[in-house]
């Protein structure tokens, strides 16, 4: 199959499995109602998929990558400007609250009774992995503390986006500190130089 033709296959398949995941648990999808919603042939599928759990792992990866504002604010944070930094992701963080958008809703059935904690996992790796990999990210080189912030950003980050309507029910000011919390792990973890523990919020006196 042309690599073209392919890739309208796997959007296909992975709306397919996005719409299946709405209206049933995840363990009760079946590959045969998965390819006859997408319109794709069974050797398509084997050709490119090892089977069903293959292919939500690569749909909820995908769908990390959807979520531009947030990964564009790792991507290009700055490690220079802090107070900017807090104001961009107050911003993007107030935006999202009022956002009832199609990736929104898809996020929101990981944590539905339809979801699972191995979706979950899924999406928090591929958010980590596509951060690592535009950032130039060698995680090997990280020192243990950098590790523990780095996975403890993009845990918090990706329960800000499956818990939307925890989010929703924050106010401002609260907004505000949530804010300045996230680009303060942030900064200690993916800043250009290595923070020492002064440097690290609420270890000021060690």
């Amino acid at each position: 199959m042309p690599k073209k033709t392919w890739e309208g296959c796997v959007q296909r398949l992975y709306d397919a499995f996005w719409s299946l995941l709405e209206e049933k648990p995840y363990a009760q999808i079946s590959v045969s109602e998965l390819l006859a919603r997408a319109g794709v042939s069974r050797g398509d599928f084997y050709y490119h998929y090892k089977n069903l759990v293959d292919l939500a792992k690569c749909a909820v990866e995908d769908e990390a990558k959807s979520w531009d504002d947030l990964t564009s604010f790792f991507l290009n944070f700055n490690e220079d400007n802090i107070e900017v930094a807090t104001d961009q992701i107050y911003y993007y963080l107030s935006s999202i609250c009022t956002q009832n958008s199609l990736k929104a809703k898809r996020l929101s059935t990981l944590i539905s009774p339809h979801g699972s904690m191995y979706l979950v996992e899924c999406f928090r790796e591929g958010f980590k992995d596509y951060i690592a990999k535009y950032r130039n990210l060698d995680l090997e080189k990280f020192t243990n503390m950098q590790k523990i912030l780095f996975e403890g950003v993009v845990g918090f980050s990706t329960s800000l986006l499956v818990h939307l309507d925890l989010l929703k029910s924050l106010n401002r000011e609260e907004l505000k500190l949530l804010s300045r919390h996230l680009v303060s792990v942030a900064y200690t973890s993916i800043g250009s130089r290595q923070a020492d523990a002064r440097e690290i919020p609420g270890c000021k006196n060690i």
